[in-house]
């Protein structure tokens, strides 16, 4: 097992870096206020990527790391409106099951898979992840990209994901991370950013160390990319910045504290976990 506890260590990139192909045109960009928003990775100062190429990138990270091929099943926890789980299948010839606890996101999702002609191939359904609807070892593989920030009881999604995978199955998480406390006004702000993102708290990394041991998961790597990801904050504020949601808007709360993610992004203690886990 390889497993580098310095907070800065970034996800190796030399087998994983080949971009998979883009989606069809006329396909919502996952980057956008569609319910499917996560952050990009840039390779450093020099890397030219868009916002919309960088979220693409991570997704492209996460996949490298699932062995994905065709006649393999995977498992899409906080899937959205269907981005990374479409481009993964699409790319690789997997089938790819996805949950959400947002009706709205599957409709969207599903909308996807049948414009992108892979509705025999992916399916979403409405979900928790702490109780998921099939059967034990089910799936070859997982992945839950900004899915643990949302849930409250990690060890009970961590359990479920893993009771769904094959002996010897990978499951990928990323998510932001709270590398070390904050007190002040750094606490408010981090406070703010969960009530913001709908999340009960930011995992911490021994938090989530544990959570994957008492849910039988054997941890192969644990890293922190938050330098390559921290652009992302900045091109989200630019991006939604002339957005003025109704008070009565699903995402208004978060609209609004759109100007805010810059100084959160900045805050030394937040950094952004790529880990690997697999089923014994």
């Amino acid at each position: 097992m390889t497993d580098d506890t310095s907070p800065h260590r970034t996800a190796p990139s030399s087998t994983d870096g080949g971009r998979l192909p883009d989606e069809p045109p006329g396909i919502a960009d996952g980057a956008t206020a569609d319910g499917n928003i996560h952050v990009g990775y840039w390779d450093g100062a020099a890397d030219d990527r868009t916002l919309d190429q960088a979220t693409d990138r991570l997704t492209d990270l996460v996949a490298g790391r699932l062995a994905a091929a065709p006649g393999r099943h995977l498992l899409d926890v906080g899937c959205g409106t269907g981005r990374p789980a479409l481009r993964i299948a699409r790319a690789t010839g997997a089938r790819v099951s996805g949950i959400s606890v947002s009706h709205e996101d599957i409709g969207l999702a599903r909308i996807r898979a049948d414009a992108g002609g892979l509705g025999d191939r992916v399916d979403f359904r409405y979900a928790d992840a702490c109780a998921l609807p099939f059967e034990a070892a089910s799936f070859d593989g997982a992945w839950a990209i900004e899915s643990m920030m949302h849930i409250p009881d990690r060890v009970a999604a961590l359990s479920e994901i893993a009771r769904t995978l094959r002996p010897g199955s990978p499951l990928v998480v990323t998510d932001v991370l709270l590398r070390s406390p904050v007190t002040g006004d750094a606490a408010d702000l981090v406070r703010r950013t969960c009530r913001a993102f709908q999340s009960p708290s930011l995992p911490e990394p021994a938090e989530l160390r544990s959570a994957l041991d008492r849910a039988g998961l054997e941890l192969v790597e644990f890293n922190d990319i938050g330098e390559h990801v921290r652009r992302t904050y900045q091109a989200f504020a630019d991006a939604f910045g002339d957005v003025a949601p109704s008070a009565d808007e699903r995402h208004h709360e978060f609209f609004t504290f759109t100007r805010s993610l810059p100084r959160f992004g900045a805050l030394p203690q937040i950094g952004y976990v790529f880990l690997v886990a697999r089923r014994p």
